[in-house]
């Protein structure tokens, strides 16, 4: 399936989530979120009980999180330039290591990541902050305007 059609099918199952569209986008917006932390494993399940105790709809989140998992190389890279250029730690002499470390296994990604520690962190907190917001509202706007397209009362 291609990438158009993988990201229809996943649109389509968040907008058919029958909650609130507050907690919907909740949801979706912490499964996003989640995906920009360096949690590789465990993120899915962390996503959804972040969301459900934040009030957020945690299949939101779940399906999110497992959608969004193709783009956790590029979430790194992007958290490692935030990162670097809010500290300023000049990470562009390290992107040599960078196209190399691509062919890598993950334990390789791992250590190739820990050696840029504070600057992905922090990098990783704004982006999975401004993620988490622009998804939010994107979120919740979308499904307003299709409820009430299709006369669904909104809560």
């Amino acid at each position: 399936m291609s990438i158009k059609g993988r990201l229809k099918k996943y649109y389509t199952r968040v907008m058919d989530i029958p909650d609130a569209p507050v907690k919907v986008a909740r949801g979706a917006a912490t499964g996003l979120a989640m995906d920009f932390l360096p949690v590789p494993i465990i993120g899915i399940p962390i996503a959804y009980i972040i969301a459900r105790v934040a009030g957020g709809n945690g299949l939101a989140a779940a399906l999110t999180a497992t959608f969004f998992k193709w783009a956790v190389p590029f979430f790194y890279m992007l958290n490692i330039a935030t990162g670097s250029l809010i500290m300023g730690f000049n990470e562009y002499e390290h992107a040599g290591k960078a196209m190399h470390a691509a062919g890598l296994k993950p334990a390789d990604w791992i250590n190739y990541l820990s050696q840029f520690g504070y600057p992905f962190l922090v990098g990783a907190v704004i982006n999975s902050f401004l993620a988490w917001l622009l998804l939010y509202f994107g979120v919740r706007k979308l499904m307003m305007v299709r409820q009430k397209r299709k006369g669904i009362i909104a809560q």
